[in-house]
C-alpha cells in the first residue's frame, strides 16, 4: 500500500531531491488549491473592455482560450508524472529541453510576476475613481502603492485566512450574480431567452483580428491553474493525482468562465456598443440587472479582491527578487538586503512598488496593462508544450502511434496555439515582451560565457 509513495521518493532522489514534506493532499485538494488561484470575479473585471473588442463575443473567445489551455494542462501531466516535485514551466523545460532555454522561460515568465502588482494597483486606482471621482485616478494609484508597499515592507501580509475568504466572497458574488440574471431572464429582460445564439457567435459582427487579440489576453485568465505542480510533494501519488488535478482545473474554471461571460451577454446584449467606460464596464452592468445592491456589492469586492491581489502578488515577486540576488543571479547587495528590523527584502519591495506606479500610464488603457501579462504567460505555455515533445518524443522515443498523438501531435498543437496567439496580441506588447526576452538572452550569455556554463538557478515558485 505504501509502494507508489516510495517509488516517488525513490524518483525526488533520482533527481537530486529529498522528500522532506508530508504527503497528505489528494485531487479534490488540489483542485480547490487551484481554483482558489483563479479569481472568479475577474471574468466581470474584464467584460467591459473584452465584450467591446469582440462586439459582444467574449463567450466565444473564453472557449477558445479554454482549448488552449487543455492542450497545455495536458502537457503539463505529462511532465509532471515524470518530473513529480514542485515546479514550474522553467522548471520542466530545464530539464526536458536545455538549461539554458529553461532560465529564458523563467525570465520571460518573470515578466508576469512584477507586472501582477501593477495591474491590481491599476484596477483599484480605476474603481476607487468610478467610487470618488474628486480623487482622480492617478492619485488613488499613488496611495494603494504606498499602501501596498508599505504593508509588505512592515512584514505584514494578508493571512491565509484573508485570502481564503476573499476567494469565498467572489466565488459568492459569481453565483449570486447568475442567480440575478437568471431572475431577470425569466421576467423577460436582458436577452429575454437563455437561449441566444447571438450571444456566443454574430457572424455580421465578427473580426478575426480583435478576436484573436482577445483569445490571447484572455489566457491570463487560466493564470495559475499550474500552481497545483507547486504541491506535487505534498500530493499522494503526484505522478498520477496531480495530473488529473491540472486537467479538471482547467476544465472547470475554463466553463465557469464561459457561463459567466454567456450570462454577462444575455443581461445586456447590446451592451458592447453602449458601455461609456469599458474600464469599469461591469459595473454599468450590474445596473440592468434590476437589483440595486449588485453595484455596490461588486465594487467593495473587486476592490478588496485587487487589494489582497496586489499585497500577496508584491510580496510574492518580491521573494523571488529576493532569492535571485541571495544566489547571484541579480547584484546581491542591493536584492539580498534585509531590513534589519522589519526582516524584509526592503529594496526588491521598493522595486516592484516603483514597477507599479507604472500603472498610471495605462489610466486610459486597461487593455494594454493586461496585455503585458498575455505575453509571458503564452510564451511559458508554449514551452512545456514544447517541452514534452522533447523529453518523450525525442529523447525517450515514444514513437508509437499512440504515444504520437500524446508526445507529439497534442504538444504541437498546443505550443502551435500558445504562440499562433501570442504573435497576434497587439504590437506594443510583442514589443515589450520581445525586447525583455532578448534581454534575458543576453544576460544569459554574458553570465554563462556564451553558453559555455550552467545558468544560474532561477526558481519561480
Amino acid at each position: 500500500m505504501d509502494l507508489p509513495d516510495k517509488v516517488t521518493e525513490s524518483t525526488l532522489n533520482t533527481l537530486g531531491y529529498e522528500q522532506s514534506l508530508k504527503r497528505v493532499l489528494n485531487v479534490r485538494h488540489l483542485i480547490w488549491f487551484g481554483l482558489s488561484y483563479l479569481a472568479p470575479i475577474g471574468v466581470f473585471t474584464q467584460f467591459g473592455i473584452m465584450t467591446g473588442m469582440t462586439h459582444g463575443m467574449t463567450t466565444l473567445s473564453y472557449i477558445v482560450a479554454t482549448v488552449v489551455i487543455l492542450f497545455t494542462a495536458f502537457s503539463y501531466a505529462k511532465l509532471v508524472a515524470v518530473f513529480p516535485v514542485a515546479g514550474s514551466a522553467y522548471t520542466y523545460v530545464q530539464r526536458s529541453v536545455n538549461p539554458h532555454v529553461g532560465f529564458i522561460t523563467g525570465w520571460v515568465m518573470l515578466l508576469d510576476y512584477l507586472l501582477l502588482p501593477m495591474i491590481c494597483i491599476l484596477l483599484l486606482g480605476l474603481f476607487m475613481n468610478q467610487y470618488c471621482p474628486v480623487v482622480p485616478a492617478w492619485a488613488w494609484i499613488l496611495i494603494s502603492v504606498a499602501v501596498v508597499g508599505l504593508i509588505n515592507i512592515l512584514g505584514i501580509e494578508p493571512s491565509v485566512t484573508v485570502n481564503t475568504w476573499t476567494v469565498i466572497l467572489q466565488a459568492g458574488f459569481s453565483l449570486l450574480f447568475l442567480f440575478v440574471v437568471a431572475r431577470l431572464i425569466l421576467e423577460g429582460g436582458g436577452a429575454g431567452t437563455f437561449f441566444s445564439w447571438e450571444a456566443v457567435y454574430n457572424a455580421p459582427e465578427f473580426h478575426m483580428d480583435p478576436f484573436l487579440m482577445s483569445v490571447g489576453i484572455l489566457t491570463i485568465a487560466f493564470l495559475g491553474f499550474d500552481a497545483v505542480t507547486t504541491l506535487a510533494e505534498e500530493t499522494i501519488q503526484p505522478e498520477k493525482n496531480v495530473g488529473r488535478a491540472l486537467l479538471l482545473v482547467a476544465l472547470l474554471a475554463g466553463g465557469f468562465f464561459v457561463l459567466e461571460s454567456y450570462f454577462c451577454q444575455i443581461a445586456w446584449p447590446s451592451g458592447w456598443q453602449e458601455i461609456v467606460n469599458p474600464n469599469t464596464g461591469f459595473l454599468e452592468v450590474s445596473l440592468k440587472l434590476q437589483a440595486d445592491y449588485m453595484q455596490s456589492l461588486y465594487f467593495w469586492i473587486s476592490n478588496l479582491a485587487s487589494l489582497t491581489c496586489a499585497i500577496s502578488a508584491q510580496a510574492a515577486v518580491a521573494r523571488i527578487l529576493f532569492g535571485m540576488g541571495r544566489d547571484g543571479v541579480l547584484p546581491k547587495k542591493c536584492f539580498a538586503y534585509v531590513h534589519p528590523r522589519f526582516k524584509t527584502p526592503v529594496y526588491a519591495i521598493l522595486l516592484v512598488s516603483a514597477i507599479s506606479l507604472t500603472a498610471i500610464a495605462f489610466i486610459d488603457s486597461l487593455v494594454d496593462a493586461v496585455s503585458l501579462i498575455s505575453f509571458g504567460a503564452l510564451f511559458g505555455f508554449a514551452l512545456v508544450n514544447i517541452a514534452v515533445i522533447f523529453h518523450f518524443y525525442l529523447r525517450g522515443k515514444r514513437r508509437s502511434p499512440s504515444d504520437s498523438i500524446q508526445y507529439l501531435l497534442f504538444p504541437l498543437i498546443g505550443a502551435g496555439l500558445c504562440l499562433y496567439f501570442l504573435f497576434n496580441l497587439a504590437p506594443q506588447t510583442k514589443m515589450l515582451g520581445f525586447t525583455w526576452l532578448g534581454l534575458g538572452v543576453i544576460y544569459t550569455a554574458f553570465t554563462t560565457n556564451f553558453f559555455r556554463k550552467l545558468p544560474p538557478d532561477l526558481t519561480l515558485e
